[in-house]
């Protein structure tokens, strides 16, 4: 779809007229109208967008509305339900970027985790024995609902076992509800409460994405253990299993394609807990580890190290030069500037590991994708070095280190043909690194607060992330031609921060 043809849409699905967009983003009427009419293009400022993002995530709030942009879009219409994530969508949806991972990376890399609404808030309120059947979806939401009351009214916080595959239609349907339920979850994750999940079985990237995005806020709290099922489920029964061993559990069953299912049974009965507990165990000794987070820099260590040894082929998006093409010499001054022992332990790693880094170039293909700096970016101190770390350890280029940098990558560009470098322009703001070994795993690091390290091993998303960086390499060409264009413009920059 072109730009005129998915504002129309928008217009038209929130009855908005040119004038009260034009409003909304402080620009002429005229301009609306020529967007409409595919007389223009894009706005230049992409402020313009973000806000109509904005005044449409606002304007959308029935079911009906969202069911219709999720079906647009083609996003789950559970990520319509909070307003700022259903902005983000529409922002790049806008800008013709419908490709799910740059999407999901997108949202990544704006999240927060902030202070939750007190509305979202609930009193805690004990269960008494026995078990409850509850019917239909609005059963279902109010066994959970009491659920995260009683929780709450514990003296000490547990473990929760959570599996659900069952269609969330149970969840979408109920827009508050909706929108409130991963607010429960962080709530139980700040008051002490862990998370052991199962994520559910993959079906499509779509799904495995959409998934993803909806536990990132969860997992970021690191309160979670997460866990996949490496083979092919039946495509007939689904289950969901939430279950806090002698204390309480919830579960259900349906069949695929029901909207709801047939029956959810609420339990205190210490047998029925145990006996779902040895269910949600059984099927969990099947299951993998899906992914591992970090947060402290102490533990990035053996992350790295784990990631680094191994031989395989990389591909990278990174915000900065990349720490496999940065000379010894730099890594030496680095250390000195360094001032927490694990980040010092990591440096000193990287300076072991590059005689073994040399000698491997012409095996394994490294591409970085990797922003690079005007010479006027470098002189006013912004552009970061090795930047995968807390903000208060981040240390700045200047002319000289980053003329070292450029020559080195020039250096392996020039006899290593299996190392290739891609240029891309950035504001070096706080942003995100994606990094993706074959066959091996993915690493998304969250630069931002807060600082967050997810070690992805599940195979279906491993890959979705490799051909995400893939096509942004082939989008920007990095052989034949393309590769000889890259050696001058490093030439040029060269030459330009040296006079």
């Amino acid at each position: 779809m072109q730009l005129y043809e998915k504002l129309s849409f928008l217009m038209n699905l929130t009855n908005t007229k040119n004038r009260t967009l034009a409003q909304e983003i402080h620009v002429d009427p005229s301009l609306i109208s020529r967007l409409r009419t595919g007389k223009r293009g894009e706005p230049r400022n992409p402020s313009h967008t973000k806000a109509m993002s904005k005044f449409f995530a606002r304007q959308c709030t029935t079911k009906y509305q969202r069911q219709a942009l999720a079906e647009m879009i083609g996003a789950k219409q559970s990520l319509t339900m909070k307003q700022e994530q259903l902005s983000d969508i529409l922002y790049y949806w806008l800008r013709d970027d419908a490709d799910k991972v740059s999407r999901f990376m997108h949202t990544f890399e704006s999240l927060e985790i902030k202070e939750m609404d007190p509305d979202t808030i609930m009193d805690s309120q004990s269960l008494n024995s026995g078990s409850t059947i509850y019917h239909g979806n609005a059963g279902k939401r109010a066994a959970v609902r009491t659920v995260h009351q009683h929780l709450l009214s514990l003296e000490r916080p547990k473990t929760i076992f959570i599996f659900a595959d069952e269609t969330d239609d149970w969840i979408i349907e109920d827009s508050q509800f909706a929108a409130r339920l991963q607010d429960w979850a962080l709530k139980l994750a700040k008051h002490g409460f862990r998370f052991c999940h199962i994520a559910p079985p993959v079906s499509s990237a779509d799904q495995a994405l959409d998934d993803l995005i909806r536990w990132i806020p969860i997992y970021m709290t690191g309160q979670v253990d997460a866990f996949f099922y490496p083979r092919i489920r039946d495509n007939v029964h689904r289950r969901t299993l939430m279950v806090v061993p002698g204390i309480v559990a919830i579960a259900s069953n349906s069949t695929a394609g029901r909207s709801s299912s047939y029956a959810t049974i609420l339990t205190t009965d210490q047998r029925l807990t145990h006996a779902y507990n040895t269910e949600f165990h059984d099927y969990l000794s099947l299951c993998r580890p899906m992914l591992n987070i970090y947060h402290s820099t102490d533990k990035l260590l053996q992350c790295f190290t784990e990631f680094l040894i191994p031989d395989g082929s990389r591909i990278q998006k990174l915000v900065s030069l990349s720490s496999e093409t940065a000379p010894p010499e730099l890594i030496a001054s680095l250390l000195k500037q360094r001032k927490q022992p694990a980040l010092k332990k990591l440096g000193r790693l990287y300076l072991q590991e590059m005689e073994h880094i040399e000698e491997n170039r012409n095996k394994t293909e490294l591409i970085d994708i990797c922003c690079m700096a005007s010479a006027e970016q470098v002189r006013a101190g912004i552009v970061p070095i090795l930047s995968t770390c807390r903000d208060s350890e981040i240390l700045y280029y200047d002319a000289e280190s980053y003329i070292l940098h450029l020559k080195n990558i020039l250096r392996i560009m020039e006899t290593c043909s299996n190392y290739h470098f891609i240029p891309v322009s950035g504001k070096f703001e706080k942003d995100s690194t994606l990094m993706v070994k074959e066959n091996h795993r993915a690493l998304l690091v969250h630069l931002s607060d807060p600082f967050t390290v997810l070690e992805i091993s599940q195979p279906d998303i491993v890959v979705l992330y490799r051909e995400y960086l893939f096509r942004l390499a082939e989008k920007t060409g990095y052989t034949g031609i393309h590769r000889r264009k890259i050696m001058s413009e490093l030439r040029r920059l060269i030459e330009e921060l040296r006079s």
